[in-house]
Parts: structure tokens; sequence; C-alpha cells
């Protein structure tokens, strides 16, 4: 009975001995510890060194921005008229004056030779009053001719003018509405979209074609009213474009005077150089400079990286050790160091 007593308390505490045990071996309780130090790293060579300075770099804002075309137009039809043919399509490149749309005419061209036909009736008959009016001076000058023959004569006159003139009129205003059924384009530009189809039925504002100037491409943000008073007519900035990695130069064309009430910002527009790249409605990102700021920049080939993590190699009185960094903004073909160097250290590129 007392043996079975004293198992279940030796169990207990062996167990529990067992465990501390383990647990301190773990730790490393059992194993010669080493001071913590810098371990130089065996058989490297050091290739090149660069010394850690602070380089003045301007502070940038990045305003968000679009490509906008200054020259852009909706093409609608000025007659209520069924669509024939149409000339171009998205992405096509036209020219003033090139015909873009033709519309079903065969009942204008009708309106046309009837006006037509209508005036030189007229001109004959005109030309017959004309005559008449002047036999009837002659025979009342000669007192063959009463005054009211001559007046009768006079009035025929007058009105033939009249109607002569009103068909000249309505001749002109069949041949312009003829010209309307052929839409020509008025700028010079590509096509952005396509809005109709042949046999589609145009109205006089739908629109039909969207044109725009690729020369007319230019750069529209919001600033910050804190950003954008401090700006000027003229004043040269950059733009970057991010679906095409591109940085390119801008000149700020426009400053609008209001600005938003809710966003509190001011739109801002600048002129840029035509690249047959740009489309408009493209994301951009215009860069204001702000102030000098102190910043220490690195090559970007002195720099490992492992995953998310970045190191380099720091020389200090002779013995190369690793040293992690965190990094910033990429300069060109500099990085900014973030954290990890100071002014006047050495860094070095080692080959093993």
């Amino acid at each position: 009975m007392n043996s079975v007593k004293l198992r279940k308390v030796v169990a207990p505490i062996g167990a529990i001995l067992v465990l501390v045990i383990s647990i301190a071996w773990m730790a490393g309780l059992f194993a010669d510890k080493v001071a913590p130090h810098e371990v130089a790293p065996s058989k490297q060579m050091i290739e090149e060194t660069w010394q850690v300075k602070l380089t003045n770099m301007p502070v940038m804002e990045s305003a968000p921005a679009s490509l906008k075309a200054r020259e852009t137009t909706l093409i609608s039809s000025r007659i209520l008229a069924r669509i024939e043919k149409i000339n171009v399509r998205a992405g096509d490149q036209v020219t003033q004056g090139m015909p873009l749309i033709v519309l079903e005419n065969s009942g204008l061209k009708s309106q046309v030779a009837q006006a037509k036909s209508k005036l030189a009736s007229l001109q004959g008959t005109m030309e017959e009053a004309k005559n008449t009016l002047q036999r009837m001076q002659n025979l009342k000058q000669q007192g063959l001719a009463s005054t009211a023959e001559l007046e009768q004569a006079q009035a025929m006159f007058t009105r033939l003018s009249g109607e002569e003139q009103t068909a000249t009129q309505a001749q002109k205003e069949a041949e312009a509405t003829l010209g309307y059924s052929t839409i020509l384009a008025p700028i010079s530009g590509r096509i952005v979209e396509r809005k109709a189809e042949p046999g589609n039925m145009a109205t006089p504002g739908q629109p039909l074609l969207a044109l725009y100037n690729p020369l007319s491409l230019l750069i529209e943000a919001d600033v910050r009213e804190a950003v954008a008073t401090k700006l000027s007519l003229g004043q040269q900035l950059s733009v970057y474009i991010d679906s095409l990695d591109m940085q390119i130069p801008a000149t700020i064309s426009e400053l609008v005077p209001a600005a938003d009430p809710n966003a509190h910002s001011f739109v801002v527009k600048a002129d840029i150089q035509f690249d047959e790249n740009l489309r408009p409605g493209m994301f951009a990102r215009l860069q204001i400079p702000l102030e000098q700021e102190s910043l220490i920049l690195v090559p970007q080939e002195l720099v490992e990286s492992f995953g998310q993590l970045s190191r380099v190699w720091v020389l200090n009185d002779g013995q190369l050790s690793r040293r992690f960094v965190r990094l910033g903004e990429v300069y060109g073909e500099q990085v900014e160091v973030v954290s990890g160097l100071k002014s006047a250290e050495i860094i070095s590129r080692v080959i093993k």
C-alpha cells in the first residue's frame, strides 16, 4: 500500500524534473555562451567602397492628374436622316474637311432639284414682266397707255421680284441641307469612339463620333490649395505616367482661380510635348517640388535584397559586417536609406 502511494508521488515529480531539464537544454543553459559581436565574413574580397553622406533633395508632392485633350469634339448630325456610310473607326487618323459620315440624301437632292426648277420658272416670268413694264413705260410716254396699266405692270414686276428672291433663298437652304448629309471632320486628329453604325437613324444633337487632337494633350491635376497658391504660370514641373513608367516635363499653362469647396483644391493645367504613346484619360502624377530635405542615398548595386529584407556590407576598422537597412524612394541609380546607416560610414561591395 505504501509503495503504491510512493509511486503516485514520485511519478509527477519525475515528469516535472524532465520537463524543466528539457526547457533548460533548449534555452542553451548547458552550452558555452559567446559574447555578442559582429563576425566578419571569411574569404571575401572588397571590390568597391562608398562613403555614406547626406544629399540635399527636393521634397516632391505627387498630385493625382489625368491626360486631357484641349481640342476635342463630339460629332453629330444637323438633320434627321438614316446613316448610309461611316468611313472611320476608333483609332483612325483624320484630317480637317475629310468626309466622315454619309447620310441618306435622295429626298434632299429632290428638294434641291425642285427649288432650282421653281427658280428657273420664276426667272423666265420675271424677264417677261420686266419687258412688259418697259413697254408700258414707253407707251405711257407716248400717251398710248393709261396710268392704271403702267401701275399694274409695275405691281406685277415687284411681286415677281419678291418671289424670285424667296425662291433663291429656298434653293440655297435646300443646297445647304443637302450639304449636311455629308459630315466632315471639323479638326484634324484621331477618332476616339464610334457610337453609331450604318443603318442607324441620326438625330440632331446625337453624338455619332468622338474626335480629339493628339497635339493638344495636356495634364489636368487637382492640387491642394496650400500648394497650388505657390505655383505660377510658366513654371516647369515633371509628370509621371504610371502605366507607361514614363517621366515627362510639363509647363503650367493655366491656374483655375476658383477652388473646389469640397476638396479644397485647385485645378492646375500643364502643357506637355506630343508623344504617340499618350492617350486621353490616362492616369498621371504631377510632381510638385516643395522644399529641400537631407537624405542618405547609396548606389542600388551596393544593396543586397533577400525577399523583403535589404542589407549592406559596412566597413569598420578594416572589418566587414552585414547590416540590415530600411529603404525608401528610388532616385535614378541610387536609393534612399531611411534607417540603418549614418553619414560618414563606409559601405562596400564584396565578392565571395
